[in-house]
């Protein structure tokens, strides 16, 4: 683990990330279409303290937007509107649930799931 990994805990919640530049690159999209899509969640985009825009690496399967993240980011967002806190709940391992990682459904195509879970979970935020 870096020093910087263990001065920020969100390093291992988030884990590797992509600059508005880099996102650019691997979907072929220009930087202004990384950002716009951001800013309508379909793609998860966080700000850091100084302003920079990340784009969690797990958002992407096979080089591609995991097919429904645009549809469980809305149902999250009506709980809290924090991409930081989707984050956790998207990638954080819950030890012996299954699928260990909510983001999981998503990889295996099963979007139902994941919106009765952001459903559940958004729920329990708003309370």
């Amino acid at each position: 683990m870096t020093d910087e990994e263990q001065s920020n805990p969100w390093a291992k919640v988030v884990g590797p990330c992509y600059t508005v530049v880099s996102m650019a690159r691997i979907l072929g999209w220009s930087e202004d279409d990384v950002v716009e899509a951001g800013e309508a969640l379909r793609l998860l985009m966080l700000c850091t303290e100084e302003g920079t825009l990340l784009f969690p690496a797990f958002q992407l399967h096979e080089g591609k937007v995991v097919a429904g993240l645009t549809e469980v980011l809305r149902v999250l967002q009506t709980g809290v509107d924090d991409p930081w806190t989707w984050t956790q709940w998207l990638n954080v391992a819950v030890p012996g649930v299954v699928p260990p990682r909510n983001i999981q459904y998503l990889y295996e195509g099963r979007l139902t799931e994941a919106v009765r879970d952001a459903e559940h979970v958004a729920w329990a935020w708003s309370s």
